[in-house]
């Protein structure tokens, strides 16, 4: 019996003045009860009531007892009170991790919901690339990670948020999109419900001539470029690489060259009018977006409500 549970027997008698009392509150007989003082006294060393007197009143040493007993009352309390606190969302905190262009476009407008609607749960966002999320989420630095990327199934477990394409941005100025007009992706299919199924894939050909801005080695964007480049036959003319997705996109919205640029960021960027995108063979060009967290890990109440916004996403 640890002395937790004798400081329970303790303060009923002592809330009662009682032996008999407080038996009678606790549903045990008196002598159980008699027995656990005992206990109590025996382990600290000194009595902690005084029989003599009617009611029972308490020692020097009891009336030390019972402040400590009091005090780890009021702990409790506390604790329970922010259990509660957490459970119920009003306090907590949750981390999330992506790289800028999964941060920009798809953990943005779930974060915003989540705040608003949970203003007491203190977040955490962090860029990265995913090699270096993939070591957070494992760490347990990171709740959850944004990123399209494989990752271990044997470690993480994966939610998939949506479905989305690269599409081939080409500057509006260019005369190759003269030849590629017939595959052009329509404005108001970007603004509107999305590129139809049956839209035509552009036979990226048409642009081995053109120059091409594309992201450094080591993302799953450059990768699925580089496939498609080795699809199409041909290497392509690089004017210049970058860390970042919007980079590319800014650069050749000012006519810098031809890029590829997630579904998502043309969607929600406004250089429409100096940019042509087209479609790319789909069984490269598809992609998910997954929610990755660590394998058999507990969800913590902001975890799960932050799942419970992923519909959202495909709205």
């Amino acid at each position: 019996m640890n002395s937790f549970h004798e400081m329970q027997y303790v303060y009923e008698v002592f809330r009662h003045q009682s032996f008999s009392k407080a038996a009678e509150a606790m549903f045990i007989s008196q002598s159980s009860l008699s027995l656990m003082v005992k206990k109590a006294e025996a382990r600290i060393g000194s009595p902690i009531f005084d029989r003599s007197t009617l009611p029972v009143t308490l020692t020097e040493t009891g009336k030390a007892y019972i402040r400590a007993v009091m005090q780890i009352m009021s702990i409790e309390q506390d604790f329970q009170s922010e259990i509660g606190n957490i459970e119920s969302l009003v306090t907590g905190s949750l981390a999330l991790g992506g790289t800028a262009l999964f941060t920009s476009y798809v953990l943005s407008p779930l974060l915003s919901s989540f705040s608003s609607q949970y203003p007491g749960i203190d977040l955490q966002l962090h860029e990265a690339h995913t090699p270096a999320l993939q070591q957070e989420l494992l760490s347990g630095t990171l709740d959850f990670v944004v990123d399209n990327g494989d990752f271990d199934p044997s470690l993480f477990e994966q939610t998939v948020c949506v479905e989305e394409e690269l599409l081939l941005a080409v500057p509006r100025h260019s005369p190759l999109n003269e030849l590629a007009a017939a595959y052009r992706v329509p404005p108001d299919a970007l603004s509107g419900a999305g590129i139809p199924d049956g839209h035509p894939e552009v036979p990226l050909r048409f642009f081995e001539e053109a120059s091409f801005l594309l992201l450094k080695e080591g993302n799953d964007t450059r990768a699925r470029a580089d496939r498609l480049f080795a699809a199409a036959g041909f290497r392509p003319r690089v004017r210049l690489m970058t860390d970042h997705q919007i980079v590319c996109y800014h650069l050749a919205a000012d006519g810098m060259g031809c890029t590829f640029l997630s579904e998502m960021l043309a969607r929600r960027e406004a250089a429409a009018d100096r940019l042509c995108y087209y479609r790319l063979p789909q069984y490269i060009a598809r992609r998910h977006i997954s929610l990755f967290s660590k394998k058999k890990r507990a969800m913590t109440p902001p975890m799960k409500a932050f799942t419970a916004l992923l519909p959202m996403l495909r709205e």
